[in-house]
């Protein structure tokens, strides 16, 4: 055996096997970005605003996984384990020490690449209170439009 060969032996023994894209992994609760359909913050997790958007995106991309951080309480994560039973969809608590660090609370993610180009929640669909805020309020017509129209 090489001098490399053993180096990598005693490496691989001690550190573990070696990752493709570690910071990506990190922060997507162990999964590539190029497998993700979804993702949510700790934040719009807590909130539920983004329920009716996570349910699309299960029915029409079905038998993925639903990744959720372990971090986060079981009161806030019921709903979305409820869901995904429902919807017959697999889902995994990942509460490693990546868990803690990063920002993301859920992944949609397959277990291949589908290369989807706007996977933030939030650039998918507006929150309910912000769609019915915007509906509610009425357009207001200046002074004068009020008078000369």
């Amino acid at each position: 055996m090489s001098s490399d060969n053993v180096q990598d032996y005693l490496n691989k023994g001690m550190y573990g096997a070696n990752q493709t894209n570690p910071e990506e992994r990190r922060k997507y609760l162990g999964s590539l970005r190029e497998r993700i359909y979804l993702s949510m913050t700790i934040e719009q997790v807590i909130s539920k605003n983004y329920l009716s958007t996570l349910k699309k995106e299960i029915t029409a991309h079905p038998n993925h996984t639903l990744l959720l951080n372990g971090t986060i309480d079981m009161e806030n994560l019921e709903t979305y384990i409820q869901l995904s039973n429902q919807l017959n969809c697999p889902f995994r608590m990942v509460s490693d020490e990546n868990a803690k660090k990063t920002s993301i609370g859920l992944v949609y993610v397959a277990k291949e690449a589908v290369n989807v180009e706007v996977i933030d929640v939030s650039k998918k669909q507006k929150p309910a209170e912000e769609t019915t805020a915007e509906k509610k309020a009425p357009e207001k017509k200046s002074f004068f439009k009020r008078f000369f129209s």
